[in-house]
């Protein structure tokens, strides 16, 4: 009776587990010099079609789209934000900046959300803005 119990309990587990899609275990943002490292960490992409980050600054109405990452066989995703002090209309943004992962699965879509840990200092807020210039 108990490998029954487990038997089924272990199923229940798979069988939820690929219902859900993916099982996101990390998501952060932190600076790299002037610029953003957003990280995810992944441990099921089980029914995952793709990756959409987003970024808002406190200042802007609305999250930016920033990139679109296919699922692949690795674990842990990265991307570099080079970009952050630019906003969705050329202009500066102010933070604190809020980041946002968009899971799709065939089940439906998962979001994710981070804010940046830290605050920028004026030397990086300065050069951030003048490098944005530039691009």
């Amino acid at each position: 009776m108990l490998r029954t119990a487990t038997l089924f309990t272990v199923i229940g587990l798979l069988i939820g587990t690929l219902a859900y899609g993916a099982t996101i275990t990390l998501f952060q943002a932190n600076f790299d010099g002037t610029n953003v490292r957003v990280e995810w960490e992944i441990t099921n992409e089980a029914g995952v079609q793709g990756y959409d980050l987003w970024r808002k600054a406190n200042n802007e109405p609305a999250f930016a789209h920033l990139a679109t990452q296919a699922p692949g066989s690795q674990r842990r995703y990265q991307f570099l934000d080079t970009n952050m002090y630019r906003g969705t209309a050329g202009t500066t943004g102010g933070g604190p900046f809020t980041y946002r992962l968009t899971v799709h699965t065939t089940t439906g879509d998962q979001n994710y959300t981070t804010v940046l840990s830290t605050t920028p200092s004026a030397v990086q807020r300065s050069w951030g803005s003048i490098k944005s210039m530039f691009r």
